[in-house]
């Protein structure tokens, strides 16, 4: 397979996210028929890093939110997701960003995430994680009663939480999972789509972090490629603190 270049995934994610960042506060969202929202700026920012993806690597495959894409035949998969926390935007939130992720055989290797508002650029070149440039390393936050838990909006519909720390939902399930990552938070917890997870997914991965589901078994990305949503919820966090933020999820009565 031909190598890929980082820079040129940043070149691609930067300027998706001046796309987006051009629409934001200008634009509405209307309903899919899963009840999620898209706007104009999904569309815009998926069409130029498709194009961008298909002239330098047309043999390779493309997931995208906003695309009917066929399950992909490739052993490289991309996977985008034009604004991850659409919701967010279209409310004038801070927190949503533009993902891009690498599968690689099954596997995520390579991605980006940019939050545009923000300014941050998360990324992985497959051996190493950064952050605006600066390495990332693994952290172990300290499970205690400041310590926050990222949890997906409809997580609190399906699950009682109890757990002793604080509970936050930002609207981003790839800026969760970013956050992660950064040691900001101890754990996501998420039911989400193969788009959602690739750019995070690959950098937890670079800092030895696998995403799970919360039953405990690996997340296996190519049972995603073709699935609108993952199985069962996932849980982010490191191998220390899993069983703990696991045993935290009830079944709502």
């Amino acid at each position: 397979m031909t190598p890929i270049d980082i820079q040129w995934i940043l070149s691609i994610i930067r300027k998706a996210g001046d796309i987006a960042l051009s629409h934001f506060g200008r634009t509405k969202g209307t309903l899919k028929a899963d009840n999620s929202w898209v706007t104009q700026a999904d569309v815009d920012v998926e069409a130029y890093i498709r194009k961008e993806l298909e002239s330098r690597r047309p043999n390779d495959a493309i997931l995208g939110e906003e695309g009917a894409d066929p399950p992909p035949a490739s052993p490289v998969v991309w996977a985008i997701d034009p604004i991850d926390g659409t919701r967010a935007f279209n409310h004038g939130l801070p927190v949503w960003g533009v993902s891009i992720g690498v599968f690689e055989n099954g596997e995520p290797t390579m991605g980006a995430f940019i939050l545009p508002v923000l300014g941050d650029v998360y990324y992985t070149d497959g051996a190493s994680a950064f952050c605006n440039g600066r390495a990332l390393l693994p952290r172990t936050p300290e499970l205690d009663a400041n310590a926050i838990l990222l949890v997906s909006e409809g997580a609190f519909k399906r699950l009682r939480i109890d757990y002793p720390g604080k509970t936050l939902s930002l609207g981003s399930a790839a800026a969760h999972l970013c956050y992660v990552a950064r040691g900001s938070a101890v754990g996501a917890f998420d039911h989400a789509s193969i788009w959602d997870y690739a750019a995070g997914a690959a950098i937890l991965k670079a800092l030895g972090t696998h995403l799970r589901y919360l039953s405990g078994r690996k997340v296996d990305f190519e049972e995603l490629f073709s699935a609108k949503a993952a199985p069962e919820p996932t849980l982010a966090s490191t191998d220390l603190h899993f069983r703990s933020l696991q045993r935290a999820f009830q079944r709502a009565e």
